[in-house]
């Protein structure tokens, strides 16, 4: 059975509350979802972070119980730009009743820009593909910097900036170019016992084909002697829960892996496929 340990809701970015993404989650079939809701720290007090998630986490809370018998709801949290402001974030995760904490990495500062990757019109023709190429480097760059300091659980999105340069404004990448600045981030989160996720967001071409060197990742995390996969839909909306997960699986498989896992009171469980 398969669980989604990345979702959002009204309480970040979301569209939909708790208890429309847990009954989405029933309804496909799954047997637990995690509700990870975005505490993007550049944000925080625009946001006002603390409080959102407190109500992700009280919605939570209410969800799991009104579930109890038909899904597993667990309550996490996507931790964004932790080197943004350490102590922020550290307020937030003081909080400290999460079953999972996401890592992930928006925005690059050391690139010039102050917006975050999603939000750069990446089609401009006055961007080069130098340039692309020297901004995936720094936010892997920055990433292996915030794998470094900050204790979580789950690696979300490794390739993430190439979901938007090809996806959104597609310009072509190859994350692949940056394979030993990957393999020492997966170096890393396998030495201590995190997770890598696979995010299954746009995780497929219209034509069928998996996106952004997901299969590539994957094959070099296996070598480096990685295990713990998460599956995680990333999910903003209900229809979204769960989103490509039967194409991950099979992916998963063929690259030699025979279990997924979720963390609960922040311990990996292993699921076999």
């Amino acid at each position: 059975m398969f669980f989604d340990c990345h979702t959002h809701t009204v309480n970040s970015d979301g569209k939909n509350t708790v208890w429309d993404m847990c009954n989405s989650a029933v309804n496909k079939g799954i047997s637990g979802i995690t509700i990870t809701d975005h505490a993007t720290i550049n944000f925080y007090k625009d946001h006002d972070t603390f409080n959102r998630i407190k109500q992700s986490i009280a919605d939570t809370i209410e969800a799991k119980e009104n579930f109890r018998g038909k899904l597993k709801v667990l309550k996490g949290i996507e931790l964004g730009e932790y080197t943004y402001a350490p102590k922020k974030a550290d307020e937030v995760l003081s909080l400290g009743c999460f079953d999972a904490v996401l890592c992930s990495v928006h925005l690059v500062p050391k690139a010039g820009w102050s917006l975050a990757y999603n939000r750069i019109d990446f089609s401009d023709p006055s961007i080069s593909d130098s340039d692309i190429n020297e901004y995936i480097k720094l936010y892997f760059d920055l990433l292996s910097e915030t794998v470094d300091c900050f204790d979580f659980d789950i690696l979300a999105h490794i390739q993430c900036p190439a979901r938007y340069i090809t996806g959104k404004f597609c310009r072509k990448t190859n994350v692949m170019l940056f394979e030993e600045k990957i393999g020492e981030i997966l170096e890393k989160i396998i030495k201590r016992n995190i997770a890598l996720e696979i995010n299954t967001a746009r995780l497929c071409s219209d034509f069928g084909n998996i996106n952004f060197q997901t299969e590539e990742i994957l094959k070099l995390y296996k070598l480096l002697g990685g295990k713990m996969i998460t599956l995680g839909s990333d999910a903003h909306i209900e229809s979204s829960v769960a989103c490509n997960f039967s194409e991950a699986s099979a992916l998963i498989k063929k690259c030699g892996f025979n279990s997924l896992y979720y963390f609960e009171n922040r311990q990996p469980r292993e699921i076999l496929m």
